[in-house]
C-alpha cells in the first residue's frame, strides 16, 4: 500500500496526536497519585495513620514519579502539585460531610500508592 502525500500528513497527525493524548494522560495519572501522596501527608499530620506509613508513601511517590516523569520529561511537575492540592482539598471536603471519618480514605490513599509503586517496580529498575 502506498500513501500519498496527504496519506503520510494524515499518519503523521495521527501520530502527533496519540502522543499528545498520552502527555495528557500520563499527566493526569501522575496529578492523581499526587493527590493521593498529599492525602496521605495530611492523614499522618492527623493521626489517622502512622509515620511508618507516611514513609511507604513517599518510597512509593518516588518511583511513581521517577516512573511517569522518565516516560515524559515535558510533564510540569509544579503546575501538576498545585493541581493535587487542590483535588485533595476538595476530597477532605467530600469526607467530611459524608461524616464516615477520615481512616478509610486514607488507607485507601496510601493503597493506592503503593499498589501503583509495586506495578511499576520492574520497570523501575
Amino acid at each position: 500500500m502506498r500513501l500519498g502525500a496527504r496519506g503520510w500528513i494524515l499518519a503523521g497527525c495521527v501520530v502527533l496526536m496519540s502522543q499528545s493524548a498520552l502527555g495528557v494522560s500520563l499527566s493526569a495519572a501522575l496529578k492523581n497519585y499526587y493527590a493521593e501522596y498529599e492525602i496521605v501527608l495530611d492523614c499522618e499530620e492527623k493521626d489517622e495513620i502512622s509515620e511508618a506509613d507516611g514513609d511507604l508513601a513517599e518510597a512509593a511517590i518516588e518511583k511513581i514519579e521517577m516512573h511517569y516523569l522518565k516516560r515524559d520529561s515535558s510533564i510540569n511537575k509544579e503546575r501538576l502539585m498545585d493541581r493535587a492540592a487542590a483535588d485533595k482539598d476538595e476530597g477532605f471536603r467530600i469526607m467530611a460531610r459524608s461524616g464516615g471519618g477520615l481512616r478509610p480514605y486514607c488507607r485507601q490513599s496510601l493503597r493506592e500508592l503503593l499498589i501503583k509503586a509495586k506495578e511499576i517496580e520492574p520497570s523501575a529498575e
